[in-house]
């Protein structure tokens, strides 16, 4: 790992050196999730029983922890959801490339995870997060394409031309993707 996403890493997390070596290298503390038993303990009760769908993922909603903006979408498994709260570092499943995927082990865009929500029936996850910077240089971002957000592109909405033209609500990169992931295949799938 980097220098820098070493020091950035350990500024934003505040844990002790054994966790934050422990968040470092996917090792995680156990976490149980409880059997779903009936609506009223899903909807009401304590219990974290979250639901996966029949790919065996749930889907995660990233979140800026200060500013509230959407950051990204993505999928966890059971144990990329589990990684994420042992660790308090956000993981995921890439279903492009069909492997668990800790936000910010390539890139150095650590997010470190302020809250986390579930919803009522426990089938989707709300996460807020810290970032820190690109290793290669440039701001804090979350998505691969160099922007801050994943959602850099509004879609009109309304009367108008049927075919929609998107509109960029970012108008600058918050990195350079080639000096940040160098080679690396590009995850977005035709």
């Amino acid at each position: 790992m980097a220098k820098n996403s070493l020091s950035n890493l350990w500024r934003l997390t505040n844990f002790s050196e054994s966790a934050t070596f422990s968040a470092m290298n996917n090792t995680q503390e156990t976490v149980e999730f409880a059997e779903r038993t009936s609506v009223e303990q899903v909807e009401e009760g304590k219990d974290l029983a979250p639901k996966f769908d029949a790919n065996g993922v749930i889907p995660c909603v990233t979140m800026h922890h200060e500013t509230r903006e959407v950051l990204m979408f993505a999928f966890m498994n059971e144990e990329a959801l589990k990684l994420t709260i042992s660790t308090g570092l956000a993981h995921y499943w890439s279903r492009s490339r069909k492997k668990l995927w800790k936000k910010g082990e390539s890139s150095g865009m650590f997010q470190k995870i302020e809250r986390m929500l579930i919803d009522d029936d426990q089938d989707c996850v709300v996460i807020e997060v810290s970032l820190t910077e690109p290793t290669a240089g440039g701001t804090e971002a979350s998505c691969h394409v160099g922007y801050r957000s994943c959602f850099y592109r509004q879609v009109p909405v309304g009367e108008g031309d049927s075919k929609r033209e998107l509109q960029f609500i970012e108008n600058e990169k918050a990195f350079d993707p080639k000096a940040v992931y160098g080679d690396a295949p590009n995850p977005t799938q035709l």
